[in-house]
């Protein structure tokens, strides 16, 4: 069963980059911003006129909007707006869990043209039992949308709780061949985060054959580019590559960030081979 199409047109024709949105304090004051809803409009709106219609997904981080309350999510939502407008899709990084009875409201919320914020994918937490996403997966199957689950992340706490071992299986590994499994039995709506060292993420990549797959790592210290992209050149049409301090930190620059954001497309092309 083949990944979402939208995903893989888009990511075949711009490439597998995705662009990391994050008014966060640190990069508002680094863009001589405010750190207040002013300077984050400011600085998403540079960034989407930056990047044009160059990049196909972005990630946005959702706390840094909605720690500004009501008008933060106001400001969220007309930024997920902005990258329709540029035919690019929007994965909300909000890392949602809880218990199933509930997952519903956060689809309506995150979720579809038919939802608040009109994602078109949102992270979400496995930890509480892989079940417990099947009706925010549900939602997403119906709506054309994806839930990018949390198999392996990069922060250095993870390891602790994602590589135990749980029978025959670390922990990344079993949430995987589950992430797998719900494609195969009920239609692709469940993709995967791996921010794996290249091996451990060669091995959960080729668990997940028809999920899309964001692999971290792209302009950070101690990871090498060309490792992040020999591992999505095995998932081709379905790997997505965010970068975010790579690019921002040539912000608040229109000129810099777009000659930024094009070097990063043509490194990651020519390692990841169309479909």
């Amino acid at each position: 069963m083949a990944a979402v199409p939208i995903w893989t047109d888009l990511l075949q024709t711009r490439s597998a980059l995705c662009l990391g949105l994050a008014p966060s304090p640190k990069w508002l004051e680094a863009w001589r911003m405010p750190d207040d809803v002013g300077g984050a409009r400011r600085m998403c709106a540079t960034a989407l006129e930056a990047a044009g219609e160059q990049v196909a997904v972005y990630r946005i981080q959702v706390p840094f909007f909605t720690r500004f309350g009501t008008a933060g999510t106001a400001l969220l939502r007309d930024v997920v707006d902005g990258v329709h407008e540029r035919g690019s899709l929007a994965v909300l990084d909000a890392k949602v869990c809880d218990a199933d009875d509930t997952m519903d409201s956060y689809a309506d919320l995150y979720l579809g043209p038919g939802s608040v914020l009109r994602g078109d994918a949102v992270t979400a937490n496995p930890f509480m039992g892989f079940g417990s996403l099947g009706p925010l997966l549900r939602r997403a199957r119906d709506s054309g949308t994806l839930v990018m689950v949390l198999v392996r992340t990069s922060n250095h706490a993870a390891g602790g709780v994602q590589c135990a071992m749980t029978g025959s299986r670390t922990v990344a590994q079993r949430t995987a061949d589950e992430v797998r499994e719900w494609n195969d039995e009920h239609g692709v709506a469940a993709a995967a985060v791996v921010g794996a060292a290249p091996e451990e993420a060669r091995d959960l990549v080729a668990r997940m054959p028809s999920a899309v797959v964001e692999l971290p790592g792209l302009g950070r210290a101690g990871r090498d580019t060309r490792d992040l992209v020999a591992v999505a050149a095995r998932a081709p049409g379905r790997a997505v590559l965010p970068v975010t301090t790579g690019v921002l930190r040539h912000g608040p620059d229109v000129a810099a960030l777009e000659a930024s954001i094009a070097t990063w497309r043509k490194e990651i092309g020519a390692g990841v081979p169309a479909c």
